[in-house]
């Protein structure tokens, strides 16, 4: 196992995949991410394409997908309470035991005859509890195991995971598709949250510091995180623009595109993987150019940036009718997601002290995965009555929008 590097110097030589391969924590949470989010990525593709197949309708897909986010709308800010009360490394392994075990239950209710859409929001539902746990924890923990000064590093790397999870399991997903069927599929999603949770139980976190048990469902703590955010004028922006943003974007990008691959471009489960999988091709050419030319710019700039780029992107598939200029189009506007996500993630764990992160994170979470859950729901009406392409028309000058009024209007966050 690789030891304990924590020179901030060394730290930040040697390349992405360098010296902080060193970092032992780092490497077991990095691969632990890699696991999860491939089961992550694996989960929301069986799940989009099994609802399509059992019910027919975009608007049960909407609702089903909105399902998935509800629980960053109900718990999230208790769950960022939680996570600056107890053991983020806890709350992680918690959470990968519970989604190892949820999973298990679909291709269980479909050998007893019982499986339908409802039951699959349920499970979606279950499942996002876990996320709206483990999510926050895990993002205030990385200052706890790398230096401050390799924040922007540690961030880029943990973003590689969702890159490369994103390959892993749309490739995954479309292999298992073929040879299990959609529902077995979730039987083998269920080891790659086993797996994550192994690697969680390397981690030994430093210089964590001691937390007094508090009993409660912590309001107080809850409005200490909201008074905080609302007299930061970084930290405010950003969550109200990204609020904004997720609201156009989130939901159409993910209830649209099965629908978009099924009912313009006539393709099937395995073409709907492809697609995703570009997602992944993009995001690592673009967390390679923040990290090779990101130290020029400030980083309230480059989340601007990117969130202009991440709506105007979508613009094409308006007029895209075949599956390689998909693919392209798809490739080109995830670009610039690494901008937005760890940009965001950065600033956070720069601003925010440390005893109040998880609570921040709580609330971006809201922000990001609350809105993409009316977002969904929006989205399946939406795609039932005007079609895809007016869709992505839309979210695309929406989201553009997003960035541009948030670099005219944001001051302090665009020179953060």
């Amino acid at each position: 196992m690789p030891k304990d590097y924590s020179d901030p110097q060394s730290f930040n030589s040697g390349g992405l995949f360098g010296k902080v391969f060193q970092n032992r924590n780092l490497t077991c949470l990095w691969l632990g991410q890699i696991a999860s989010q491939s089961g992550d990525a694996v989960f929301q593709i069986g799940l989009m394409w099994l609802v399509l197949e059992l019910s027919g309708s975009e608007t049960i897909t909407g609702l089903t997908a909105m399902a998935s986010y509800l629980p960053a709308v109900l718990i999230g800010l208790y769950a960022g309470v939680a996570a600056d009360r107890g053991s983020r490394r806890r709350i992680m392994l918690t959470a990968d035991g519970f989604r190892t075990f949820i999973v298990l239950l679909i291709p269980l209710a479909a050998y007893l005859n019982i499986l339908t859409p409802a039951f699959l929001a349920l499970n979606a539902f279950a499942l996002a509890v876990s996320a709206a746990f483990f999510n926050p924890a895990r993002d205030s923990l990385i200052p706890h195991i790398v230096p401050q000064s390799g924040l922007l590093r540690a961030n880029s790397l943990i973003q590689t995971s969702w890159q490369f999870s994103l390959l892993l399991g749309p490739a995954a997903a479309g292999l298992l598709l073929h040879l299990l069927g959609g529902v077995h599929l979730f039987t083998a999603d269920s080891a790659a949250y086993f797996i994550s949770f192994l690697f969680i139980l390397f981690i030994k976190p430093r210089r964590m510091a001691e937390i007094p048990r508090k009993r409660g469902i912590g309001l107080n703590e809850i409005k200490e995180g909201l008074d905080f955010v609302l007299r930061n004028k970084v930290i405010l922006p950003l969550l109200l623009i990204t609020i904004a943003d997720n609201i156009f974007i989130m939901g159409p990008a993910i209830v649209g595109t099965p629908v978009f691959v099924k009912s313009i471009l006539h393709k099937g489960a395995q073409e709907y993987a492809l697609i995703q999988a570009c997602y992944a091709v993009g995001m690592l050419a673009g967390t390679a150019a923040l990290l090779t030319f990101g130290g020029r710019f400030k980083k309230g700039r480059i989340l601007l940036f990117g969130m202009f780029l991440d709506g105007i992107t979508f613009i094409p598939l308006f007029f895209v009718r075949s599956l390689i200029l998909t693919e392209l189009t798809i490739v080109i506007h995830s670009i610039a997601i690494p901008f937005l996500t760890i940009s965001r993630a950065s600033l956070i764990q720069e601003i925010v002290p440390g005893n109040l992160t998880g609570r921040v994170f709580a609330l971006v979470n809201l922000s990001v995965v609350g809105m993409t859950a009316v977002s969904s729901g929006l989205a399946g009406i939406a795609l039932e009555h005007f079609g895809a392409p007016a869709v992505f028309l839309v979210i695309g000058i929406g989201g553009g929008l997003c960035g541009v009024i948030g670099w005219l209007t944001a001051d302090d966050l665009k020179n953060a």
